[in-house]
């Protein structure tokens, strides 16, 4: 039986807005550099020629998904920050941010739904929307292919809050010992990332059983986004527990060794970006010092992957292989802007008769 490859990508497109007031939010950038980084992406999203791209942070959505329907795909969005909107019309002026799957059309892309994972009661959209706090959404479509067969995917961006490491531990103590941070203060920082963690966790729970529900209509699910934790977090195993495979750490298991690569959050390859995004004030304490401040933007600075692709087989017949996967630079080099602060996660995936992961 023949085989069919097709190509996946997920990539955070990076809004660059941070709160300012109840009108309107800032850009952590100039405008043209804004407008620069998203020609870098279209310029990029055309030349890679995906079948299957899964996006976040795009914004202004409604007019991004115009733009990537004239790039040849079918288009589906789900909005996750939007504000207080009424016909359109609403505050704040600038803030219209959300999820995107684009596929080729020989996929039969169909959104289903757009998952609530967290946020305080209301609802997002780019009409009518009643929405004052930070918002997480997943948004589910189906895929319909004649060889590939039907995938459930799922595009997601979890909660932004710092990620509780050994690294954190130790920082904070170096902080102790030298009179930056005291006892009390430490205990602060300490429950406030408890509180981010178990944030992300019940955003995938109330995120697998919403797949749960419709795993036996699928042959395999594509999940995909900025999961907001590394590879050494319980988010990160929580997901492998659900019996999905990290296409990247699949085709390089050489993660462990000095030598590994794998960072889509990397401030060594993509330092300007990264550095305009200390313009963002972190959800963490810094009792009105900027020291404080520096010590978390340093911290959240450190090289980690935090984008993923994930596949579930379902099916007991063809199963689906991971035949590569690779992280990108969406970048111009003509005008060394990259077009995000992260880096793109692209895998390729094959069908065929035999079973082989």
């Amino acid at each position: 039986m023949s085989t069919v490859d097709i190509k996946i990508l997920t990539y955070n497109c990076w809004h660059a807005l941070a709160p300012k007031n109840l009108i309107q939010f800032r850009d952590l950038e100039a405008s043209n550099r804004k407008i620069e980084r998203y020609l870098v992406q279209l310029e990029n999203l055309k030349k890679m020629n995906a079948d299957i791209v899964f996006l976040q942070e795009v914004s202004p959505i409604q007019d991004r998904a115009s733009d990537f329907e004239k790039l040849g795909y079918d288009v589906c969005y789900q909005v996750d920050q939007s504000g207080l909107k009424f016909f359109g019309v609403g505050l704040p002026t600038n803030l219209s941010t959300g999820l995107v799957i684009l596929a080729k059309p020989d996929f039969n892309l169909k959104k289903l739904f757009g998952q609530k994972l967290s946020g305080n009661p209301g609802f997002t959209g780019v009409n009518f929307s009643f929405q004052i706090t930070e918002n997480r959404f997943a948004l589910f479509a189906s895929t319909e292919h004649p060889q590939f067969g039907r995938s459930l995917l799922i595009c997601t961006h979890l909660h932004h809050g710092t990620e509780g490491t050994a690294l954190l531990e130790s920082t904070l103590a170096k902080a102790l010992e030298n009179g930056t941070l005291s006892i009390d203060e430490i205990e602060v920082l300490r429950s406030e990332v408890r509180t981010a963690e178990l944030r992300r966790k019940n955003e995938l729970e109330i995120l697998f059983s919403a797949a749960q529900v419709f795993e036996k209509k699928f042959d395999q699910i594509i999940l995909a986004g900025d999961l907001n934790s590394s590879e050494t977090s319980s988010v990160y195993n929580q997901v492998l527990f659900q019996n999905y495979i990290d296409t990247y750490r699949n085709k390089n298991i050489e993660s462990d060794k000095d030598t590994y690569q794998g960072f889509t959050w990397d401030k060594s390859v993509n330092k300007e970006n990264i550095q305009f995004g200390h313009g963002f004030n972190l959800p963490m304490s810094s009792f009105g010092r900027s020291e404080i401040r520096e010590l978390f933007h340093t911290y959240n600075d450190r090289s980690r992957r935090i984008d993923f692709i994930f596949l579930k087989n379902l099916s007991s017949g063809r199963s689906t292989r991971i035949m590569n996967s690779k992280l990108l630079n969406i970048d111009s080099h003509s005008k060394q802007l990259f077009g995000s602060d992260h880096l793109a996660v692209f895998t390729e995936l094959s069908k065929g008769r035999a079973r082989e992961i």
